[in-house]
């Protein structure tokens, strides 16, 4: 890749066990701050992470966002100083970029509790990024089946029609993004994500129900502040009316790829960049490699990654 792209961190806390998932008992959940946890090597699960994104020669210095009081003695890169969940986190994350980098150009976020090979992270960018780094929004979606997916196989999983008239298959979602934060609704995205984070160990249709309820709010005052800007307020029917549509095709094994990444586009970003980063603003890019699904959550999943081998630092 010619240009490095810049890389935030996330390493934020959730100190509260969520919803605790079927089959798992709760003390099998991780809690805190993971991003410090320590490998049988020395080096702690965020600090991991960063030197394999040093390895893989695909991003600049990276940036992690969380509390300096957690990370300053553990990790050698900059903090940016914040305190709390993943929606505060965020929050601190948009500061920065607004005050460093250009929000039209595209920034990285990785979750810190996911551990890639430096050579899957260029892979991942070289094969299912670069082809549509012109896009606003970018993912990935990773087809495996749960005993593909070792200690992660209780992870939630979804089955999407790659397109019209295939099969549908079983998606687990990635933890690496690319956007370009110009194109974004920074407030409703976080409130959303604060939402899917809540309910994210939950029944699917207990999930859809109550983020559905709960974003409606979020939905008003993004629609009130679209008044103020003279756009028409259609968010708060026009958003959940597409997600209820998403929602019965989901059930019926009938949402396809490209109808799921329309979805994402009429929910987080901005009206005037639906049309841009040529004919699919939106990408998730599915691919084999399993360890961008596999963010540590239970106790079991961090041993999994503490029997492997570190990154040789450079």
């Amino acid at each position: 890749m010619a240009v490095r792209l810049p890389l935030v961190v996330l390493g934020g806390s959730d100190l509260h066990r969520s919803a605790v998932p079927p089959g798992l008992a709760a003390n099998d959940m991780l809690t805190g701050y993971k991003g410090v946890r320590r490998f049988r090597w020395g080096r702690c699960l965020a600090g991991e992470l960063i030197d394999r994104a040093r390895a893989s020669g695909c991003f600049q210095e990276p940036i992690l966002v969380g509390p300096s009081r957690v990370y300053q003695k553990e990790i050698d890169c900059e903090i940016v100083d914040v305190e709390g969940n993943l929606v505060s986190t965020l929050q601190r994350a948009v500061e920065t970029i607004r005050d460093r980098f250009d929000a039209h150009e595209p920034l990285a976020f990785i979750s810190c509790d996911i551990v890639p090979s430096a050579d899957k992270l260029r892979r991942l960018i070289s094969e299912s990024y670069e082809p549509h780094q012109d896009c606003i929004f970018w993912g990935q979606l990773i087809q495996a089946d749960p005993n593909e997916m070792g200690a992660s196989s209780w992870k939630p999983s979804y089955r999407l029609l790659p397109d019209a008239g295939q099969l549908p298959m079983n998606f687990y979602p990635g933890h690496l993004i690319i956007v370009r934060p110009e194109g974004l609704r920074f407030s409703l995205t976080n409130h959303l994500l604060q939402l899917a984070y809540r309910y994210r160990n939950r029944q699917l249709h207990r999930r859809f129900t109550g983020l559905t309820l709960r974003a409606i709010g979020a939905l008003i005052a993004a629609d009130i502040q679209n008044l103020r800007s003279f756009q028409l307020p259609v968010l708060t029917v026009s958003l959940p009316l597409c997600g209820l549509w998403g929602y019965y095709k989901y059930r019926r094994n009938q949402l396809t790829l490209p109808e799921f990444e329309d979805i994402i586009a009429a929910a987080f970003l901005h009206r005037a960049y639906n049309h841009r980063g040529g004919e699919r603003p939106v990408v998730f890019s599915v691919t084999s490699m399993l360890s961008f699904a596999k963010d540590i959550d239970t106790i079991a999943e961090f041993e999994e990654v503490n029997l492997g081998q570190p990154c040789v630092s450079v």
